[in-house]
Parts: structure tokens; sequence; C-alpha cells
């Protein structure tokens, strides 16, 4: 299959478009591409992986190209328009779905939801969200990164065509062969890039921490730094090597990437209510710190208990995230 993720633009100026040869990536002019979210040009992260799961992929950031996009044989597009849908749908007549299909007309179209809200959350008058509708019923199906509709219900109720549940892909085997190892008895505190997703994360591994006398590791965190300073292959590292990681987001609607990674290089996820964490840590995808401490007890001194969480994961991460999972999931796509 001949497929292209094609977003209107990408909030990342290092961003390119690429395509996928012998499982690596590289830019438009064959050279080699890495990114903030890669690890040279063998591993992407998160939405990136996309093309990576089909011998010929493509990512084509529309905006580079304009009226001029790539000539490509494609079988089906994974098509994201968000930024362009703030002030309505079709006020910039280049990045319409008519063009996408005018220049790859033997191509199926998939509206793809990669950002919750595309206007203020849970404003379902705003103009993005109205303009979004319009957007994804000019499509063949939609596609979403969360498991259940919940906030998309809406989009849902307002677009004819079929929504299906297509999880952002991760690339276990690679990161099975790089970064799963033996472990330290320590718990790494993460922080998502998004202040009011940290929540108390650090106060709770603090207390965790010095009742129970297990070291804690954390990427420091410099004002005025750039967030991702560190590398994608040291951050992985870093928290890799600890047994526990302690993430307690409180926002439902976040899919929680960073879970998938987790469960990938066995280490066991601690806290947080995103989509993913319920699928691989079920146990612990809470932010009642009363159940969350008792569960950490429970763990710390229960090897075999450790293993079987561990163990859990990594088969459903597999199962659901893993890149054969996945893309059996977009050749069944259903379409209306």
């Amino acid at each position: 299959m001949n497929f292209a993720m094609i977003t209107d633009t990408a909030g990342s100026s290092l961003m390119k478009s690429y395509y996928i040869k012998d499982g690596k990536g590289y830019d438009f002019d064959g050279n080699p591409f890495s990114f903030n979210y890669s690890i040279g040009n063998d591993f992407y992260a998160s939405m990136w992986n996309y093309p990576k799961l089909f011998e010929n992929g493509y990512f084509i950031k529309w905006d580079d190209y304009g009226t001029e996009l790539p000539d490509l044989e494609l079988d089906l597009i994974f098509l994201v328009i968000e930024k362009r849908l703030r002030d309505g749908y079709g006020t910039e007549p280049d990045y319409v779905v008519d063009n996408i299909r005018k220049k790859y007309p033997n191509a199926k179209i998939v509206g793809w939801i990669k950002e919750l809200w595309v206007g203020i959350p849970l404003d379902y008058e705003h103009v993005g969200q109205k303009a979004r509708i319009d957007f994804l019923n000019q499509c063949d199906a939609v596609a979403t990164n969360r498991p259940e509709l919940k906030e998309h219900q809406h989009l849902a109720d307002n677009v004819d065509k079929p929504f299906n549940f297509i999880p952002i892909p991760v690339d276990t085997d690679y990161l099975y062969n790089n970064f799963y190892k033996q472990k330290d008895l320590a718990i790494w505190a993460y922080l998502p890039n998004t202040p009011e997703r940290r929540h108390i994360t650090y106060e709770f591994v603090n207390y965790i921490s010095q009742k129970y006398r297990v070291p804690v590791k954390h990427k420091n965190l410099i004002p005025g730094q750039n967030f991702d300073y560190m590398s994608l292959k040291d951050f992985i590292t870093n928290w890799s090597s600890c047994m526990f990681h302690f993430n307690l987001d409180p926002i439902e609607y976040f899919p929680g990437n960073q879970c998938g990674l987790v469960a990938a290089t066995g280490t066991i996820n601690f806290g947080g209510v995103n989509d993913y964490h319920h699928i691989l840590f079920p146990e612990t995808a809470t932010c009642d710190t009363d159940v969350l401490e008792k569960r950490f007890v429970e763990y710390l001194e229960n090897e075999d208990k450790r293993n079987d969480v561990i163990k859990y994961a990594w088969d459903e991460v597999n199962n659901v995230f893993g890149l054969k999972a996945v893309r059996k999931k977009i050749e069944d796509i259903k379409y209306g």
C-alpha cells in the first residue's frame, strides 16, 4: 500500500516532509532525516511512525508545497487540517479536501483527528469545531487515536462517516532491542511539556521517595531552556533505567503517548488518567494518591507482581500499539 500522512502544517520549524525506505526516514532530497522526536533516522516516536507502517510511506507537510504537491501514486491518505480551521474551513482555498482528491484521485482520504481541540476545549460552538465537522464530512472516513469517542461524540453525531480507533504506533522492537534492560529500583518523575498536565507529580514522588527510601531521577528543567533540550535517545535512556515511571497527568482527553514507550521498555507507569494509561497499566491509571501508594508498596515488595505488570503491559503494547497491530487496524478501516 502506498500511504501518506498529510498535515496542513507542523508545529516545529525543524519538521520536513519525508519518506520511508527500508524502515528509515529520508527527506525528499534523499538525505537521512532526523528531528527532535527521532533517534537518527531509524526510530521515530509518536505520530511520525505512521508512514513507517508501510513499505511506501510518506509524510507531507502541505504548507511547504502549497498547490504544487509531490507527484506520488497513493492508495491511502491520513489527512490533517487543523491549524487552518480556526477561522473556518475553506477560508484558505489551497487547503481543502478537494485539492487533495484532484492531486491523488486514486486515494481514499481519512480525516485524522490529531489534536482533540481546534478551539477552546469543550466549546462545541467554536468556529474551529464547526469547521472541523465540515472538513471531516468531506473525507471518506475518520480516524481518531482515542479508544472511546467521549469528547469526540459531538463530532460523531454531526459527521456522516465512520469513526475508527487507530492508535498511535509504537516501534516496540526498536525500543526492546535498545532500551529493555535491567532496572534500578528507582522512580523517574515525568513531567509533560504542558504545565497543567504536571499536576502533583513532583510532590507525590518526593513524598514516596522519602517515606520508602527509593531514589528519584528526573530531567532538569531550567527556566528559559527549551523543554526538549535533551535528545530523545538520552531521554529514553535516562527514564528507562528506572523500574517506576510516575506521571500523574489528570487530564483525561489526552491519549498518553509516553505510556506506550514506557510499556515497551519494561518500566512500570504510575498515575495519570490518559487513555493509554488505562489500556497498558490499568491498576495504576489513577491520580488517587492513596491507591497509588498502596500499589507502589505492593510492587516494591513483590518482584513477581512487578513482572506480571511488566508482562501485561508488554503484551498489550504489542497487541494494540505495535506496528503490525496498527497496520492491521488501518487495513480494516470502515468507510462511509
